[in-house]
């Protein structure tokens, strides 16, 4: 299992590199043969299905969770039960899916007519009701990806995950070859889900020899599975609400082309997460232990500063580069007509940053057990957050929405930062004060890299590439100087030396 865990994080760098790779190369092709008005539609319908998909409650978690407990018990019985419970529940969480997404495509029409068109309302409900057809069969399908997981046949997991990186946008740029438009893509994306939904229920039969017995509802287990999945679903709306209510938002009070600007801008902040937060799950182990075994606080804190201030150094890396040439990058990427999503892009990508560097100190309060505070409080902010764009949107459109979606970004991390110190009893100063050190380096290299771009005529991919190779040195350079202390120093040999990073 150790050298198949390996396996699986090396195929999950590797499909985080090529998902960007590819989603760079595919969007300035989709755009150019959508549009910016079609493009927004295909977004909207997205963030739709993104809330129906909060029906799941948590529960996908809760299977892995319950099947990974019989097979430790070695209670045969008892997992064919619960898989026959959860199979009958996702079969009625997509009756509803489909009786919700039903409700909704009746209603578009006068939910959107303020900002949309008759013909774009009409296109939008010709995806929607494919979307709600993928929705449907989604649900029960889902529950054999947990059965898998729950199996820990990660490398399984991984090599699927690849595939979908890969194929899922070789059948969109198909589709759009042939000439149809967003609908097509619909309908593509949905065929190809079912058909890996498909692969998981017969990998799940065949190999893994699962059986399944419908033997109704244990009462009793439905409540403890419910109130173990209840935060776990709270958390989960409160990040849809925070991630797909400005793309509705602009539907409801602006139209279709902001939304694809503002989708555009969304994709940098996405890239932006899945690089910062890749080096975590190496550190996740150790953290964990430390929790159980509650060892001293004090250590506890220095391992957390430790990660943070490894995060800090990534994330910044990218963001100041970002920074430097984002808007050339955009206007060779996608054209001049979308310049506008450098500013968004930057506003949703600072705050960011703040919960990059702290993102393991929300496993460190799952481990305590003592997560549903966050999830209380991840939720107020993403109300807050509707509120505000809905107030900011009708002035400044995409750039409202964004800043709106910030303050809230800005106001959750320091909510977050007085239950650590307050109530889990953190020493905060001392993780803020080393962080905090880190910022003269990032500022001379920022004006060292400001400098730099006098060198470089930045109208091609070429020449971004030079200026990114320079860039890379002077960060380099300043932060081994200024910046990186003798443990970070340490771990940087080893990974050159070795080709591993030592914990």
């Amino acid at each position: 299992m150790k050298n198949g865990m390996k396996k699986a994080v090396i195929i999950t760098y590797i499909t985080i590199i090529i998902g960007n790779v590819i989603s760079l190369m595919y969007t300035p092709f989709m755009l150019s043969k959508l549009g910016k008005a079609e493009y927004g539609l295909f977004s909207l319908v997205n963030s739709i299905v993104a809330y129906i998909y909060l029906l799941d409650l948590g529960f996908g978690n809760a299977v892995i969770r319950y099947n990974s407990k019989y097979m430790v018990e070695k209670n045969e019985d008892g997992r064919k039960k619960v898989n026959g419970m959860f199979l009958s529940l996702y079969l009625i969480l997509g009756l509803i899916s489909m009786i919700v997404g039903v409700i909704i495509y009746f209603n578009l029409g006068k939910i959107m007519s303020k900002s949309l068109s008759l013909d774009e309302i009409n296109r939008t409900k010709q995806m929607f009701m494919v979307a709600i057809v993928n929705i449907s069969l989604s649900f029960p399908l889902s529950i054999f990806n947990s059965i898998i997981t729950a199996h820990e046949k990660f490398v399984y997991i991984k090599i699927i995950n690849l595939l979908r990186t890969i194929l899922n946008p070789a059948i969109m740029i198909t589709v759009l070859l042939f000439g149809s438009r967003a609908f097509g893509m619909v309908v593509g994306s949905t065929v190809f889900n079912i058909l890996l939904g498909l692969v998981n229920v017969i990998y799940c039969f065949k190999i893994l020899k699962l059986k399944i017995k419908f033997a109704g509802f244990d009462k009793a287990l439905f409540a403890e599975i419910f109130n173990y999945s209840f935060f776990v679903f709270l958390s989960a709306i409160a990040y849809q609400i925070y991630w797909n209510s400005d793309q509705l938002i602009l539907a409801i009070f602006v139209g279709a082309a902001p939304i694809a600007i503002y989708a555009v801008s969304s994709q940098f902040n996405t890239y932006f997460l899945s690089l910062s937060n890749v080096l975590s799950s190496m550190f996740l182990p150790k953290l964990t232990k430390m929790v159980t075994v509650e060892e001293n606080r004090n250590d506890l804190m220095r391992l957390l500063t430790k990660i943070g201030r490894i995060q800090y150094y990534i994330c910044s890396y990218i963001f100041v580069g970002f920074v430097l040439v984002g808007k050339q990058f955009i206007v060779r990427w996608v054209g001049q007509g979308y310049s506008f999503c450098y500013v968004i892009a930057i506003i949703l990508m600072f705050p960011q940053i703040f919960s990059i560097i702290q993102s393991l100190f929300a496993t460190m309060l799952e481990a305590m057990n003592k997560h549903r505070v966050k999830a209380y409080i991840y939720l107020s902010i993403a109300i807050i957050n509707i509120l505000l764009s809905i107030v900011l949107v009708q002035k400044y459109q995409g750039l409202g929405c964004a800043i709106g979606t910030a303050i809230g970004m800005i106001i959750n991390a320091v909510a977050n930062n007085i239950y650590y110190k307050f109530v889990i009893k953190l020493d905060i100063k001392y993780f803020w004060m080393n962080i905090l050190k880190l910022v003269i380096p990032t500022s001379i290299t920022f004006g060292l890299g400001f400098l730099a771009l006098s060198l470089f005529s930045l109208t091609s991919y070429i020449s971004i590439l030079m200026f990114g190779i320079l860039f890379t040195i002077i960060y380099f350079i300043v932060f081994w100087i200024m910046g990186f202390n003798k443990y970070e120093k340490k771990i940087f040999i080893s990974a050159v030396s070795k080709g591993r990073i030592k914990q």
